[in-house]
């Protein structure tokens, strides 16, 4: 099970009503692609790194049979040369405005080969979740309220796709109260930065009585005006990227909070206002040993965090990690299917590629033995007896994950 990617609904929501267009979705989380369900003028695939050649077989299949193909995305982002070799048009960044202005050129007979516009935040439509199958994710909504960041860490793409540009409050109201869901999950990377508006959004939040998680940073501990009013609005869980406990590595890669002794403390300062805390270790930082990596599982029952997550470090391309690995030669395969987060795809600083990936799998496991899931559990802050039950079941689950 997983959350609802937002992609599908919002590109559907971005397509202009007097196009008249007959419109069939595949998520391919849930569905397979049929290739000949009907004869289409028109394919767009939206795709990461990792599922990028996949993408580029369905695309050449579609091409076969006559389909005109448009391609957008993060890979489409960070590596558009390599992507145009597939399609015949590309839209590069955020598609609010690229998107719908190609459809009209494409139905005038006038499509330009590559689109990238900026675009304004009020304008953004809200997302055609009927339109998407529902198969396979939780039952729990996604919003977003402001897909860009404010930080700039080394191995992330997320700055070079979007930049922090927030919706208007009410058009993120409004989109809330249509889903008639008392539990929903902001999909923005930073909820709570620009400060001022994040206020402002749980001001509104407040009003509407509904329980909500969302991603933040650990400097966001130390904010209790922020706090108070992330509790007061239903804030019952963050999920935080940690990264790693070496210093070193955090500095490495520009986290702008680093203060690995400050963690307990800061997971203290969100239980005390009676929010969980996911926190996310990314595994093979140039100051990561055998030894260090060991020794998560036992951090994360010292933390006594509610919920942990791990991932390869994993050198997006476009991204300066990425350009500064490739420089010096530790890039080891350029077969995208590897760049999920579970591979090595870089010769790592102390250790091989194969040691990195067994002690990832040991992690998890480790982490999520019945022992910790226990422990996890029974020894909770946290006083919402349904949001335990909540997290024991989350556990569970990350537990029978297919790593």
């Amino acid at each position: 099970m997983a959350y609802r990617s937002m992609t599908l609904a919002s590109l559907v929501a971005l397509i202009p009503e007097d196009m008249n267009a007959t419109v069939d979705i595949c998520d391919e989380m849930s569905q397979k692609v049929n290739y000949d369900q009907r004869k289409y003028d028109l394919v767009g695939i939206s795709f990461d790194t990792s599922s990028s050649l996949r993408a580029y077989e369905h695309a050449e299949a579609f091409r076969k049979r006559g389909a005109y193909i448009v391609c957008g995305g993060y890979h489409t982002s960070n590596l558009p040369d390599e992507v145009a070799l597939h399609a015949d048009t590309i839209v590069i960044g955020a598609a609010e405005s690229s998107f719908p202005q190609f459809l009209r050129d494409f139905k005038k007979g006038t499509p330009q080969k590559r689109y990238c516009q900026e675009y304004d935040a009020a304008d953004i439509p809200i997302p055609a979740r009927a339109a998407i199958s529902k198969k396979k994710y939780v039952k729990f909504p996604t919003v977003i309220a402001d897909r860009g960041c404010i930080n700039r860490c080394k191995f992330c793409s997320i700055a070079k796709m979007w930049r922090s540009n927030p919706r208007p409050v009410q058009s993120v109201i409004d989109e809330i109260i249509s889903l008639k869901s008392k539990s929903l999950i902001f999909y923005d990377p930073n909820f709570f930065a620009p400060k001022a508006y994040a206020m402002e959004l749980m001001n509104e939040l407040t009003k509407l009585k509904i329980k909500w998680v969302t991603n933040a940073t650990a400097e966001v501990a130390y904010d209790d005006e922020l706090l108070a009013l992330a509790k007061k609005s239903g804030c019952k869980g963050v999920l935080i990227g940690l990264e790693s406990i070496s210093e070193e590595s955090l500095k490495g890669v520009g986290k702008q909070f680093s203060k690995v002794e400050q963690y307990k403390e800061v997971i203290e300062r969100f239980h005390a206002y009676n929010i969980a805390v996911n926190g996310c270790f990314v595994l093979g930082f140039d100051g990561d040993t055998e030894a260090s990596l060991l020794s998560i599982p036992e951090k994360v029952r010292y933390l006594k965090l509610d919920l942990t997550r791990f991932a390869i470090l994993t050198p997006t391309p476009g991204s300066q990690l990425y350009k500064e690995m490739d420089d010096a030669g530790r890039i080891i395969t350029k077969d995208w299917s590897r760049y999920s987060q579970h591979c090595a795809v870089f010769s790592p600083k102390h250790m091989s590629p194969e040691r990195l990936e067994e002690i990832y799998q040991e992690t998890w496991k480790k982490t999520y033995s019945f022992k910790n899931i226990g422990y996890r559990f029974f020894h909770s802050s946290n006083k919402d007896l349904q949001v335990r039950l909540v997290l024991l079941t989350t556990n569970l689950g990350f537990k029978f994950l297919n790593i």
